[in-house]
């Protein structure tokens, strides 16, 4: 049984507790524009760090807001705290599969119908044998 330290060092480092909890702090403080150690529906939309570029896209609002209320919000009271992060950011989770596959289903999509043809997967099979050279997707995994 390998102890904490040595699967640090070796393992995903977002599945020590002390990273966990950490990283879970940091987006919580930056998520929470009224500080008051919670992060509303509107905080968690609206943040205006991670909307450079797309502030004013409805569609990125509609997907934000579903995946709060679906995926984030455990506890269903409308925020969001760093028990919640935390859950939402452990890789050990169905959180990171969920996203990863959800991530690849749409880049591949061409006519977004949410299933993919033989034509979709073949014009996108490099996509798929390097999806883990996406930098959103490398973040998540700990064997590169």
């Amino acid at each position: 049984d390998l102890s904490s330290g040595i699967n640090a060092e070796y393992g995903n480092p977002m599945t020590t507790g002390y990273v966990l909890r950490r990283v879970a702090q940091e987006l919580l403080e930056d998520f929470d524009a009224d500080k008051d150690r919670r992060v509303s529906l509107d905080e968690f939309v609206h943040h205006g760090a991670s909307r450079v570029g797309d502030a004013q896209d409805s569609e990125i609002d509609s997907l934000r807001r579903a995946e709060f209320t679906a995926v984030m919000d455990i506890n269903k009271d409308k925020f969001l705290d760093v028990l919640e992060f935390r859950a939402y950011l452990d890789p050990r989770g169905r959180n990171f599969l969920t996203n990863e596959a959800r991530l690849m289903m749409h880049e591949a999509d061409k006519d977004q119908d949410f299933r993919l043809s033989m034509g979709e997967v073949k014009g996108k099979y490099l996509h798929f044998q390097r999806h883990k050279e996406n930098q959103v997707i490398r973040a998540i995994h700990d064997e590169f």
